[in-house]
């Protein structure tokens, strides 16, 4: 990766002195960009460009050449890597269009150059995609002509999926004073990646931010173990999340969708920041480009009531605290007011004062006191009278956000011509409306929040199943496999009890006459439930009977559901279960995700579990701490925490139950799938009544 980045010699390859060749802007950059290193030219035609030979001969080049870049018709980039690799060079860009992402041949194309790169050593950026920029070495590799004045250099670097969006950033970058250190278009990614990619940024001294556009994620278990290692902040906007869109990406970049919730429960929990939209993205960025907001105080300084209200009412919602103003503060400042008119409180109201640079003495004083944690400014100036005072105000900011280490969100309203004119003058971001500041702020207390749960050693869940032992189940595992692929509910309820797990008291009952003496053994009240294979939704099919408190009413209904499901081809008998208390019911389960690998659910559970929707997922592996924080997040997280006198779930026997979920999982590659719904928490006590173990 290196190499690629700060390569010493680069070829570009399908140079030709036709007018409208692509390949020339990839020379015309490099210049543009005052790149330093050796650059030769290659193409079929030869000639000169830009006072560089373009060779017509691969043996004829160096031997030293540490990076090519190819943008010549698909069908020839194999051939062209083959030279390559007979002249050493072991590092790529791919720019060139037409394969996977374009036809059936065209995937044949790129197993073809991605073979070629697995037996030699190759790596290579691309194919499909506008390639890369090292802003700090002048390293512009696209084939369209860029800028360097529209590219500052700067701490944010991006990873896209397209490159179109690559640009966008780069262009709203400019836009909001944010340069870049590194740009790279991935395309359609078939030997670097977004892990590779990651584990790069995350070492390079210039990237201070790294934003993601992807619109496919392959390997997500990589993916989080990249981010790992990452101590800089993580922005990722992440698309091609319906089916209209999938059509657009697969032939856009080859990309295939994944589970969307499963992506957003893994920015969840390594601290990234999803956003959905170009404004949220840049929003992020700006916010990470300000010292940190570390804790909840916020001084709002305005200088329209109006504004200071919209402020106010933005930042209770976000929830932050806008502490009192001390009587010294306000004796201070409302010597400079003309008339009093105007209460002093905060958000502070500077309507009645005219001195511009006065305003600079209340950043100041602001920032001085301990209870604040941040400054939000609202300034409206006029844009000819009061643009000089409004620079040197701006300019004081951005000095002041340094001396203090604590950030200033800078709203400007004016014309747009005046805004603009005076954020070319300075280095630091400002803000459309409060709204956004607010937002940013928000983003930046999150960031230290997950900084400091980080710190915290967590629990594993492996610690609470250390005397899980493992049962002998194959035979099941084997019959399941050769079936439906689900085991039957008495199955999976056993593999439940033989892990450790809380089962309500069952028997299967294969014959009406033996009802009665199961029913003895358990003791009522009880529950019946027809055992039928591929039957998921027991109630709704009329399988389950519940509040069977005694003897005679057994014997009048204990027959219904053998009558009912024995001629069903699948059914193989009932079960007969101890009722468990009415109480907390809860759905949990595990599944197994391609990309991912071990994916958790949590939810409000019971047999209005698909219609509430209140569930939470987690990439594993988990920690007690994390499984607790998932309960927190349902909607009904604080009924199941207790409430109204009610007792609470017991979090410990949960995390307990999710962790002989993941020994199942290991100990068993056959299951693909387990859910417990309900788990009924009562009393006290937690209890599984049904379960459902997928046999893949």
């Amino acid at each position: 990766m290196k190499k690629i980045f700060n390569p010493e010699s680069v070829l570009v390859i399908g140079v030709s002195e036709h007018p409208n060749n692509l390949a020339q802007n990839i020379v015309a950059n490099l210049v543009e960009f005052d790149w330093a290193g050796k650059l030769y030219l290659y193409g079929k035609k030869g000639g000169t460009y830009a006072g560089y030979e373009i060779y017509t001969d691969m043996a004829s080049l160096p031997d030293d050449i540490e990076l090519a870049v190819i943008l010549t018709p698909a069908a020839s980039v194999p051939d062209l890597m083959r030279a390559c690799v007979a002249k050493n060079i072991r590092n790529m860009v791919i720019e060139s269009g037409g394969f996977s992402e374009f036809s059936e041949a065209g995937g044949l194309l790129e197993d073809e150059i991605r073979a070629i790169a697995a037996a030699h050593g190759v790596k290579f950026v691309g194919p499909n995609g506008i390639s890369i920029v090292n802003r700090k070495n002048g390293l512009c590799l696209p084939f369209m002509r860029l800028s360097p004045a529209e590219i500052l250099p700067g701490g944010l670097s991006v990873i896209s999926q397209s490159g179109g969006l690559a640009l966008t950033y780069i262009g709203l970058g400019r836009k909001e004073n944010l340069g870049v250190a590194k740009v790279i278009s991935m395309g359609n990614k078939s030997s670097l990646d977004e892990v590779d990619y990651l584990e790069f940024l995350a070492r390079d001294a210039e990237t201070k931010v790294i934003g993601l556009y992807l619109e496919s994620l392959t390997r997500g278990a990589d993916f989080m173990a990249a981010l790992e290692g990452c101590s800089k902040p993580v922005i990722m906007h992440k698309a091609n999340t319906s089916e209209q869109s999938r059509v657009i990406a697969q032939s856009h970049t080859s990309a295939l969708a994944v589970d969307d919730d499963v992506v957003s429960a893994a920015c969840l929990k390594n601290g990234i920041f999803r956003v959905n939209s170009f404004a949220q993205f840049m929003n992020c960025a700006k916010a990470f480009s300000l010292p940190a907001m570390r804790g909840e105080n916020l001084m709002v300084v305005s200088r329209s009531g109006g504004h200071a209200v919209v402020t106010a009412d933005a930042a209770a919602a976000a929830g932050f605290r806008l502490p009192t103003l001390s009587k010294e503060f306000v004796d201070k400042i409302s010597r400079q007011f003309r008339a009093a008119v105007i209460k002093l409180t905060n958000p502070l109201d500077l309507g009645d004062i005219f001195d511009i640079d006065y305003y600079i003495t209340i950043l100041e004083m602001a920032l001085d006191r301990d209870d604040v944690d941040g400054v939000l400014l609202n300034h409206v100036f006029q844009a000819e009278s009061e643009f000089a005072a409004t620079l040197r105000l701006v300019q004081k900011v951005e000095s002041l956000q340094k001396q203090y280490a604590k950030p200033i969100t800078l709203v400007l309203f004016s014309s747009v011509r005046a805004v603009a004119a005076i954020m070319e003058k300075v280095s630091i971001p400002a803000f459309s409306e409060p709204a956004a500041a607010i937002d940013a702020l928000q983003v930046s207390l999150r960031r230290v929040r997950y900084l400091e749960t980080k710190k915290t050693i967590a629990t594993p869940l492996s610690a609470v199943a250390d005397d899980i032992a493992k049962p002998l189940f194959s035979a099941w595992m084997t019959d399941a496999a050769s079936r439906d692929q689900t085991l039957f509910a008495d199955q999976a309820l056993t593999l439940m009890a033989e892990y450790g797990l809380p089962v309500a008291p069952f028997s299967l009952v294969r014959h009406p006459q033996a009802l009665f003496a199961e029913a003895e053994d358990l003791g009522f009240p009880l529950v019946l439930k027809a055992v039928v294979a591929n039957m998921t939704h027991k109630s709704d099919a009329g399988g389950v009977l519940t509040g069977i408190s005694d003897q005679q009413t057994l014997e009048s209904v204990g027959a219904l559901l053998f009558e009912r499901f024995r001629v069903d081809p699948g059914f193989c008998g009932v079960l007969v279960q101890k009722q468990v208390d009415s109480g907390h019911e809860l759905i949990v389960g595990v599944r197994r995700d391609s990309s991912f690998g071990d994916v958790f659910l949590v939810g409000m559970g019971g047999i209005y579990a698909e219609i509430m929707e209140d569930i939470q997922i987690m990439p594993g592996p988990l920690s007690c701490e994390l499984v607790a924080a998932m309960v927190d997040r349902l909607r009904g997280g604080r009924i199941l925490r207790g409430a109204r006198g009610r007792a609470g779930i017991d979090i410990d026997l949960l995390s307990r139950v999710m962790a002989g979920l993941q020994v199942m999982l290991d100990d068993y590659p056959e299951i693909s799938e387990i859910e417990i719904n309900p788990l009924v928490f009562s009393n006290g006590q937690g209890m599984v009544v049904d379960a459902r173990v997928v046999v893949a």
